[in-house]
């Protein structure tokens, strides 16, 4: 017999290989079911194993949230994943999606992943930089003004270019320039 290729990956790997293409799908207007069920898997192990290191995910920890409302939040976050993965007590349901939802669990799993690893990627900090150029009320005042001077400098206005072009353009910016 014919013996199978395999492969050695660890858990964080694992998650950043998740991340990475929900961030490629997600860049591409790819399957929202998809992209959310991918980013939610990588969110999960990162949060565990910062957990094992004393941090974990914002949407999993919920720091700030008052504790008679946490378990509240919880399912309500946890929703949409625990939809897409099972079917044990509900298989005719219909489900509400609202997949700019699936933003946020990107974003956490990337910053997560960041201060788990220490690491970054280039696809990271492109989507990073997408989600706070067109999210700009997430910084303040001071921040806000650094951050659009500092994109000056690639010299493309990419406010105003569709999402492929920007995750083309920025990442082979990133790439090239060798940051992250």
């Amino acid at each position: 017999m014919k013996q199978r290729r395999t492969i050695k990956i660890s858990k964080t790997d694992a998650a950043k290989r998740q991340l990475e293409t929900a961030i490629r799908l997600w860049f591409y207007s790819g399957d929202p079911v998809s992209i959310h069920t991918l980013a939610a898997a990588a969110l999960q192990l990162l949060h565990d194993l910062g957990q094992k290191q004393g941090t974990g995910a914002i949407l999993r920890d919920l720091p700030g949230v008052l504790a008679v409302h946490r378990d509240e939040l919880r399912k309500l976050i946890k929703g949409y994943e625990n939809f897409f993965k099972h079917a044990d007590n509900d298989p005719n349901a219909l489900l509400d999606f609202c997949p700019d939802a699936t933003e946020l669990f990107i974003l956490d799993a990337v910053l997560t992943y960041t201060k788990l690893t220490g690491d970054s990627a280039p696809i990271f900090d492109t989507f990073r930089v997408w989600v706070l150029a067109h999210n700009p009320k997430y910084m303040d005042v001071p921040s806000r003004r650094k951050f659009f001077e500092s994109l000056k400098i690639y010299g493309t206005d990419f406010l105003n270019v569709p999402k492929t072009v920007f995750f083309v353009e920025f990442l082979r910016l990133l790439e090239k320039a060798g940051l992250s």
